[in-house]
This record gives structure tokens, sequence and C-alpha cells, in this order.
């Protein structure tokens, strides 16, 4: 099984050694040579990555010919303006890819973190659901807006299309890849040998509002402000609206498009986010810290923290007498 590893420079290091550990560790354990992998580049054999390192490409892409699973390798995420000018780059080579597809009617694609956005303007995700990293959302809704995003899985595989989460979710996906291409009973051993934990159920466990900042929208920017000043009011949309100065449709369409959810989303992310410091670093009781986020019901607040976290408030206080 051929894999070809296409980056560029600015490739996330550990993403690109990473899945070869992967590959390597499940030769090492069906004793055979299963995996075959092959670093290929778009422009110059040498390829520096975010982190300094430098490797050698075995090929460029005008000189690759046979394949089988196609990983398309992200680089690390500057910002969406660098990001949209990374898959302009990638873009210009949709006809040489193709080219070398043309006759594969079984070839198979892997993409993670920054790499989906690539294959994204390689032309490669159309008609299929895929995933990509939760802040990644508003890039894909402002420049990709037709296709089948789900922000929500850690990874995601539909048909010959397996796609993952930020960087270091490329373990799960490529895990997928290897139950579905050799067995479940491979893939588990790969992960005992390199100790790879269960996935969490969804990404949402690891968002983070303080990387929901980074835009340049004033006016989304200015509301985002008022809600975390004021996170225990009962917020209306009316009210967030006329502070905006614009109409609440207008503003669920600019939070949208600055950090890809709408205000009531970005609210009860705060609100729990909130909640979980309280949880970790004070003693109160969780009915006062339900009431100091903004929830008079502390059950809605146990419901919302169990289905955003993964874990319910009484696990996360018991883990902490530990």
């Amino acid at each position: 099984m051929k894999v070809v590893l296409l980056c560029q420079k600015g490739v996330m290091a550990s993403a690109l050694t990473g899945i070869v550990d992967v590959l390597n560790v499940t030769n090492r354990v069906i004793k055979k040579e299963f995996y075959r992998w092959q670093i290929v580049a778009l422009e110059d054999k040498e390829i520096t990555s975010s982190q300094g390192l430098v490797f050698k490409a075995d090929c460029l892409l005008s000189e690759l010919t046979d394949f089988d699973v196609l990983v398309v390798i992200g680089s690390q995420y500057q910002n969406d303006k660098q990001l949209w000018q990374e898959c302009q780059l990638f873009s210009q080579y949709k006809k040489v890819l193709h080219g070398k597809l043309k006759n594969k009617s079984h070839s198979t694609l892997v993409a993670g973190c920054c790499g989906v956005a690539y294959a994204a303007a390689l032309d490669l995700l159309s008609d299929q659901k895929f995933t990509a990293s939760w802040w990644l959302e508003a890039f894909f809704n402002r420049y990709y807006p037709h296709l089948k995003l789900d922000t929500k899985p850690i990874y995601l595989c539909d048909q010959n299309l397996y796609t993952a989460g930020a960087a270091h979710s490329y373990m799960y996906v490529v895990l997928a890849l290897i139950t579905q291409q050799i067995g479940s009973n491979v893939a588990n051993k790969v992960a005992n040998w390199l100790a790879i934990p269960e996935p969490q159920l969804h990404q949402t466990a690891f968002l983070m509002s303080s990387a929901l900042e980074q835009h340049k929208d004033a006016t989304v920017l200015k509301v985002q402000q008022h809600i975390k000043n004021q996170l225990k009011t009962q917020h209306s949309l009316q009210q967030l609206s006329l502070l905006a100065c614009v109409s609440e449709r207008t503003l669920i369409r600019r939070f949208k498009s600055a950090i890809g959810m709408t205000p009531f989303e970005y609210i009860r992310l705060l609100r729990l986010e909130r909640a979980k410091e309280e949880l970790i670093y004070s003693n109160q009781r969780i009915g006062d810290i339900a009431a100091s986020v903004g929830y008079q019901d502390t059950q809605a607040l146990a419901k919302q923290f169990k289905r955003h976290f993964g874990k319910s408030i009484n696990e996360i206080r018991a883990q902490l007498s530990f």
C-alpha cells in the first residue's frame, strides 16, 4: 500500500513524522511491509517545517507516478489570510493532481487540520462529509460555504475520505484507515504500542473562547467583550443587535462569518468554559457556580456541561480529589 505524504513549507513536523510512526509500527505489528510511504512536495524538494526542521522530499507532485493513499499534511495555522494564500498555492496544482487521480477509482484521501483546507483547494472534498479543526469553521464558512463541513467530530470517515481535526487528531484518522484496510485487531495493537488514548467524542471539549477573538470584525469583537463582561445577564438577540447597531439577522451572519458560531452558541461556550474553571479552581457549590455564569437551572448546566466536555460535573470534581 503506497502512501503519499503531500506537504509544503511550513508543514507541522509532528503531523508528518507522526503519521510515518503509525504506519511504521503497523508494519512491525503485522511483520511485513504493508505500508510504504513517500514524501511529496509541490515546489521544492527541501521542505522546512514550521518548527525549523528540514525534510527532503522524495519527489515533486509533478513527478509522482503511482499511489494508493494520498495524505494532505497541514501546516501550522497562523491566521485565515495566510491559510487562504496557502490554499491558493495548492489550487495551482489541482489540474496536475486530478490528472494523476483520473484512473484511480479507489484511491483514499486522508487530511487533517489545515490539510483539510488544502484538500478543499485541490477540489477533493466535493459531495462528501468531512471534519476539520474547530477553529477553521469560520474559514470554511467564508471561503468554501458549499462544502459539507462538520467540526464536531475528532475524525470523520465518509467512503474513501478520512478527515481529522487539529494536528494530533491524525492518530485517530490513521487508526481508522488501518482498521478499514487491515482490521481493528491490528489497529488496537498499534494504539497500544504508541499509547494512543481513546479519542474524545467531540472537538467541543477543546474549544477555547480566546481563540475566537483572532478576527478583525470590530462590531463582533465589541459584542463579544460585552458578553464576557456581563456573563450572568440573560442576553437577548434584540439587545445584542442594538448594541452592535445592526439587525438581528446581520449580527448572526457576522458572528458566523467571524467565529463560526451564533451569538448564543458563543454565550454557551463562555458560560461552560467559566463553569469548568470555577470547578477546577474554586470550592464553590455547583448551584453557586451555575448562578455565577448565568444559569438559573443547575440541571441545565449539568446537561450542557456533559454534552460539551464529554464528562459530567461530578466526574471533573472527582478527578480533582486525587
